[in-house]
């Protein structure tokens, strides 16, 4: 098993391999003993996981956004048993301009087991979980599918029958955005246990907040990291500014 730093992970979808994989993939694979990840969601693939190349890894999962947490959460899963990782994964969408240099410091330097930017720019902490079962209605994925409703007919999203309408309450929570953010090593097993106990179900029906924290990834990971009292660090130059790690393009939805 290769000893490494971490993962650069960058999360995508076969509908992107021909568009952002092309336009912002990164020059180099590794970068301080840390590997450049990407990973795409398969189906009907025979193993749980493959590599296409060398560091183009199919997951045996929906290539949904919805199910943009399960693929995540099986992508830091299977990464644990390919590589022997020492700090963490650095979890980044497909839709980013790196800046190298600010990459390389960033890899270099102190992280945080739940590390990122809010939009609100501030930390959070709390020791007081029932906080959690503030809940409240969002209409983000629904919206997403009124104007993807292709995606409905796509067998590799597995959605077929599915109302999102279903599902759009969820704790009222605030964390990094799911632009780039980091977990360690603590914070992604936390995660893996807590998904696995669900049964990898972004659907499931989550008894202590009466709601459905799962179908939002970075909403969800936010819900279970505080779940579990890890504290957020917010560091605005995690994107969108003069020294951040990337530039966040939001291309071709």
């Amino acid at each position: 098993m290769k000893k490494i730093e971490g993962v650069i992970l960058i999360l995508s979808c076969q509908k992107h391999l021909n568009t952002r994989l092309k336009q912002f993939k990164l020059p180099k694979n590794n970068y301080e003993n840390w590997e450049v990840i990407y990973i795409i969601g398969d189906l009907f693939q025979k193993n749980e996981y493959e590599f296409k190349n060398q560091n183009l890894l199919y997951i045996k999962c929906e290539d949904s956004y919805i199910h943009l947490l399960k693929k995540l959460t099986l992508s830091i899963k299977y990464l644990y048993q390919i590589f022997d990782i020492q700090q963490g994964i650095l979890r980044c969408g497909d839709d980013l301009i790196f800046n190298e240099t600010n990459l390389t410091h960033f890899l270099n330097n102190k992280k945080y087991d739940f590390y990122g930017k809010a939009y609100c720019e501030k930390n959070y902490y709390s020791e007081d979980i029932e906080i959690l079962k503030n809940i409240k209605i969002d209409t983000f994925m629904a919206q997403y599918y009124r104007t993807h409703e292709e995606d409905f007919n796509n067998p590799q999203h597995n959605l077929k029958g599915k109302n999102i309408t279903n599902y759009l309450l969820r704790p009222d929570v605030w964390g990094p955005a799911g632009v780039i953010y980091y977990l360690s090593n603590k914070a992604c097993n936390k995660l893996v246990e807590h998904i696995e106990n669900i049964k990898f179900d972004i659907f499931h029906f989550d008894s202590f907040t009466k709601s459905y924290p799962y179908t939002i990834e970075d909403c969800a990971v936010t819900y279970i990291m505080y779940f579990y009292k890890f504290k957020f660090v917010n560091n605005s130059d995690f994107f969108d500014t003069p020294n951040s790690i990337a530039k966040h393009t939001n291309a071709f939805k």
